[in-house]
C-alpha cells in the first residue's frame, strides 16, 4: 500500500500511557520512511496546543484538527477512545487504535455515566490536580463517550490492536481486518536499560513492594491491613528517572488493576528487574500481554489475600532465584520495539 500521509489523532496536553503510544506511532512510522504526524484535538475551544515536553524526543511538529483536510492520500490512526471522529473520516483510509477495551466499552455505558457524575465531588477533591485544568473537558467526554459499533462500520476501516486482549475482543466482533500492533515502552526507558543493563543483578535491592495507588490502591491497603511488616511503597509522583530508581531498588511490583491494555508500568517495572504479581483482569488474563507463570496471577485476588501474602514472601526471600520467573516477560517487552516496526511495515505501508 503506498500511502503519501499518516496522521495520528491525540489528545493534547495529556501526559499518560494513551498518548505516550500515539506519539511512538508517529516516531516509529517516520523511522520507516513515511510521512506521519501528529493531530492534537482538544475539547476547549480557547486552548494553546503545543507538544508535552515528555514527548518532544518523538515529535518536532503537529498538526491542529480543525488544519487536516480529510482525503483518499491519507491514512489516519484513530484511539478507539476518539471514535466519534470518525464521521469525519470518510475518504481517508482509517486504523482504528484500541489501545484499551474497558475505556470504550465501559465508559460509555450509560450506568458509568450515572455512576460518574455522582461520584464526581469525590473525584475533584481526590485528583485536584487533574480537574482544576479539565473540569470542562472531563464533562464533555464522559457526556460524548459511546461504544464502537461493529454492526455499522464503514469500508474505509480496519482494526489495529494494541493487546492480545484488544485482539482477542476486536477479531470475535468486526468482520473488518484486524492485526496485533503493540507499542514498546518510552524510549527513555529502553535508553535508560541499556544504560543499566549490566549492572541491574548487583543492585542492592530491599525487601520493598511497589504499586501503582491510582489503579489498585484500595486493594493493597487490604495487603498492608493483613501483612503490616511488609513494606509497600506508591509509584506517586515521580519523575522517570526516580521511576527507574525505584524499579532497580525494589524487589517486587503487584499490580490488581484492570488492565485494559497491556500496562506500562509492569512492563518498565519487570524490565528493570522486580518479579511481578497481578490479578487476571483484562489484559493480565492474557499470557501474550503478561507472560508470567500462572502461579503469579490470582483471579480472585479479592478473596485470595493469605496466599498472595504467601507468594510475596516468597519473592523477597528468595529472590535471586524466583526472579528468573519473569525472563520470559522480560523478553517480550525487549522484542516489543522491533516487533511493533514489523507491524507497521505489514500493516499500515
Amino acid at each position: 500500500m503506498n500511502l503519501k500521509n499518516i496522521y495520528v489523532f491525540c489528545p493534547n496536553d495529556i501526559v499518560t500511557g494513551g498518548p505516550d503510544a500515539l506519539h511512538q506511532i508517529v516516531y516509529y512510522s517516520n523511522k520507516l520512511g513515511l510521512n506521519a504526524k501528529i493531530v492534537y484535538y482538544a475539547f476547549s475551544k480557547k486552548h494553546q496546543f503545543f507538544i508535552p515536553e515528555a514527548y518532544k524526543n518523538y515529535v518536532s511538529d503537529f498538526v491542529v484538527e480543525k488544519e487536516f483536510i480529510d482525503s483518499k492520500d491519507n491514512v489516519v490512526i484513530l484511539p478507539e477512545h476518539a471514535i466519534d471522529k470518525l464521521k469525519y473520516l470518510k475518504k481517508s483510509k482509517v486504523f482504528v487504535w484500541w489501545l484499551s477495551v474497558d475505556n470504550n466499552i465501559n465508559r460509555s455505558s450509560f450506568f458509568w455515566k450515572i455512576f460518574f457524575f455522582a461520584t464526581l465531588p469525590a473525584r475533584v477533591v481526590k485528583n485536584w490536580d487533574y480537574y482544576k485544568k479539565r473540569f470542562g473537558e472531563a464533562i464533555v467526554k464522559t457526556l460524548q463517550a459511546k461504544a464502537y459499533s461493529f454492526k455499522k462500520e464503514n469500508d474505509n476501516i480496519e482494526h489495529i490492536c494494541a493487546s492480545h486482549y484488544a485482539y482477542d475482543f476486536v477479531s470475535k466482533r468486526s468482520s473488518k481486518e484486524v492485526s496485533l500492533c503493540i507499542e514498546p515502552i518510552s524510549k527513555f526507558f529502553l535508553e535508560k536499560f541499556e544504560t543499566h543493563k549490566d549492572d541491574l543483578s548487583s543492585c542492592k535491592r530491599k525487601d520493598v513492594v511497589l504499586y501503582n495507588p491510582k489503579k489498585n490502591g484500595e486493594f493493597v491497603k487490604k495487603l498492608v491491613d493483613y501483612a503490616p511488616d511488609l513494606n509497600f511503597e506508591p509509584l506517586v509522583g515521580l519523575t522517570q528517572e526516580q521511576l527507574i530508581d525505584k524499579y532497580k531498588s525494589a524487589k517486587v511490583y503487584v499490580d490488581f488493576g484492570p488492565f485494559p491494555g497491556a500496562e506500562r508500568i509492569p512492563k518498565e517495572a519487570v524490565l528493570f528487574g522486580c518479579s511481578v504479581i497481578t490479578g487476571r483482569r483484562g489484559a493480565s488474563n492474557f499470557y501474550g500481554d503478561v507472560p508470567i507463570p500462572d502461579e503469579y496471577k490470582f483471579g480472585d485476588y479479592q478473596n485470595q489475600i493469605e496466599q498472595i501474602v504467601q507468594k510475596i514472601r516468597e519473592l523477597l526471600v528468595d529472590y535471586n532465584s524466583k526472579n528468573k520467573d519473569f525472563n520470559e516477560y522480560r523478553k517480550t517487552v525487549l522484542s516489543l520495539e522491533e516487533n511493533f516496526m514489523k507491524s507497521l511495515r505489514e500493516n499500515i505501508l
